[in-house]
């Protein structure tokens, strides 16, 4: 038996079956080579430093005296809508409390390049904390693969800062939650995927049917917009002590800036996110009708971007340009929609179904006279500072637009009622009241209530500077 010889320059190398050097070898060697460099003693200090300030971080968190609140900003992820404004209004009047930590979590705890941003800037203040992780360079892994493992990490690093209050203002509570200990208050805006499941965004909708039972049943304090959705959730079997209605305030409140160009001197307005929930349809029918009999009456200025099934909506709206009874600004600026509340003479909201209702709140604050569908949250809301009408009758939509449009009297005094009914709606008064339900929540969990005299007053310091952040 002859053993073959090995060719100068060869030694060490494997061979394939083909008698060729294998390449095995000296890839392993590049790789152990890779490693001794990493786990060299000075990138094993630089790791051993990081998760020592990472632990420090997590200790005093843990050991924070004013009352922690895990706040989901995922919906300041995307164009602000109902409930974006609603965390952005919310944050904005608890900034300044000293007697609160309100820790933002949004979609990515990692801050490196190509991670989540959020779409407006956020909130600032003592009050607040948004709860980031970068990896240093210069560690026994590279940044890259350690933030890849810090964003795996994520649930555990949320549950491990011991927040006695987990907020889910979305309806449901994100997966970063689902290790996490405390107390979870979660807002059901509205119970649409109820009653009108097809007027829902379908990705919505489907989020929703998987998720929202187990809210209902799990979630220590749930809170609602108004008291008709509360009676809807208690009518559904959720007691009566796990639920609170904490209303809302207007959200543009910018001062009347010009008004758009094209704009009519004599207008009716409608405000909202075109989908089918709004009904728009049956506005355009309406003001079809009050055009027939009356050819004069003002045209219908519609405000508001395109929601999901947005290619019928444009087809009716293009066809009611075209005939003169509509005119569509798509999306305005906080000013110049501030001075369409102002020179409207109605507003016109004929939804199928809401929660709440903010453009009503913004019309009330600015005086315009409303006309709304007969539905329990805008009654609530607006009382008898304006007129309703059923949501799917054209016919008696078109009876009383033609009413207010010929009755200046009738419209002054329904101004007269909506700015003294304005009044009870105020985004400090629903950030006390959220902040005092958490409160709730928390000490009813078990734990001992916390003590606002020993971390100040509840109010805003009138030095925020003396707050630590």
């Amino acid at each position: 038996m002859t053993l073959a010889k090995s060719e100068p320059g060869e030694i060490g190398k494997e061979r394939d079956a083909g008698g060729g050097p294998r390449p095995a070898f000296g890839r392993a060697r590049l790789l152990l080579r890779a490693l001794l460099r990493l786990a060299s003693p000075r990138r094993i200090a630089a790791t051993a430093r990081f998760l020592a300030a990472l632990a420090r971080v997590v200790r005093a968190r843990r050991a924070e005296p004013r009352l922690t609140v895990a706040v989901d900003v995922n919906s300041l992820y995307e164009s602000l809508t109902g409930v974006g404004w609603y965390v952005h209004q919310l944050l904005s009047h608890l900034a300044e409390r000293d007697d609160l930590r309100l820790r933002l979590y949004g979609q990515g705890l990692v801050e490196a390049p190509g991670a989540p941003r959020p779409a407006v800037a956020l909130p600032a203040g003592p009050a607040l904390e948004r709860v980031l992780y970068a990896a240093p360079d210069g560690m026994v892994v590279p940044p890259w693969r350690a933030n890849q493992l810090l964003r795996r990490a994520a649930p555990l690093l949320l549950a491990a800062d011991g927040n006695r209050i987990l907020f889910a203002p979305n309806y449901l509570p994100p997966p970063l939650f689902r290790f996490a200990g405390g107390a979870l208050v979660a807002t059901i805006h509205d119970l649409c995927v109820r009653h009108f499941p097809w007027a829902v965004r379908p990705d919505a909708a489907r989020a929703l049917a998987a998720g929202l039972d187990r809210t209902l049943l799990e979630a220590d304090l749930l809170l609602t917009s108004s008291a008709a959705v509360r009676d809807e959730l208690i009518a559904a079997g959720v007691a009566a002590a796990r639920t609170r209605a904490i209303h809302l305030g207007p959200v543009q409140a910018a001062p009347p800036g010009e008004l758009p160009a094209r704009t009519p001197a004599r207008f009716g307005l409608f405000v909202g996110t075109l989908e089918p929930r709004k009904n728009i349809g049956t506005l355009l029918a309406a003001w079809e009708l009050l055009r027939r009999d009356s050819p004069d009456a003002p045209p219908l200025v519609v405000c508001g971007a395109h929601g999901w099934r947005a290619p019928e909506l444009r087809r009716s709206l293009a066809e009611a340009e075209r005939r003169g009874t509509v005119l569509y600004l798509g999306y305005v600026t906080p000013a110049e929609l501030a001075a369409l509340y102002r020179a409207a003479l109605v507003v016109a909201l004929p939804s199928l179904y809401e929660g709440f209702g903010l453009p009503v709140v913004e019309a009330l604050a600015a005086g315009a006279p409303l006309l709304l569908s007969d539905i329990p949250a805008f009654r609530e809301v607006a009382g008898d500072a304006a007129r309703y009408a059923a949501a799917e009758r054209p016919e008696q939509w078109a009876e009383l637009l033609a009413a207010l449009f010929a009755d200046q009297d009738l419209r002054r005094e329904l101004a007269r009622r909506g700015r003294e009914r304005a009044a009870a709606f105020d985004w400090r008064h629903t950030a006390d009241e959220t902040a005092a339900a958490w409160r709730q929540a928390a000490t009813e969990r078990g734990r001992a209530p916390l003590n606002p005299a020993a971390t100040g007053t509840g109010r805003a310091r009138s030095d925020p500077a003396a707050v630590s952040s």
